[in-house]
């Protein structure tokens, strides 16, 4: 039995653990990113609340306690945009690495490796049936 075949299967094994490790290797910088920008509007939302709750003791009247309201919700609000673009930006450059890593890939999966076995020929094309 000729050997190519069991080279080539075992040339297709190698690159497909290398492309697995860079996959692994994407899936943890993203998640990595998100979950950072997760805990930042986590964080973010405790500071918020975490401050209203110290401003009922110190303002003296009603209109106070709606004004610092409207304010801890701005500053909450324009956290919660900027979290909300930057995670897109995560999101773009996510798609960008993946992309990149399946072209990577499938080049490599369609470059050239023969799996054909000796002895097996392909199977023929049927041939064109004439219109009636």
């Amino acid at each position: 039995m000729d050997n190519a075949f069991i080279d080539n299967w075992q040339d297709y094994s190698k690159n497909a653990v290398a492309a697995a490790k860079e996959l692994e290797t994407i899936n943890t910088q993203v998640i990595e990113k998100l979950t950072g920008k997760q805990m930042e509007l986590a964080n973010a939302a405790f500071e918020t609340s975490t401050r209203y709750m110290s401003s009922l003791s110190e303002v003296k009247g009603y209109q106070e306690i709606v004004s610092e309201q409207a304010k801890l919700a701005a500053e909450f609000n324009e956290k919660l945009i900027e979290t909300a673009r930057s995670t897109a930006d995560i999101m773009t450059e996510s798609r960008e690495l993946y992309q990149a890593w399946v072209e990577k890939n499938m080049k490599a999966v369609t470059g050239g490796i023969d799996f054909s076995l000796p002895g097996f020929a392909a199977p023929k094309k049927p041939a064109a049936k004439k219109a009636a």
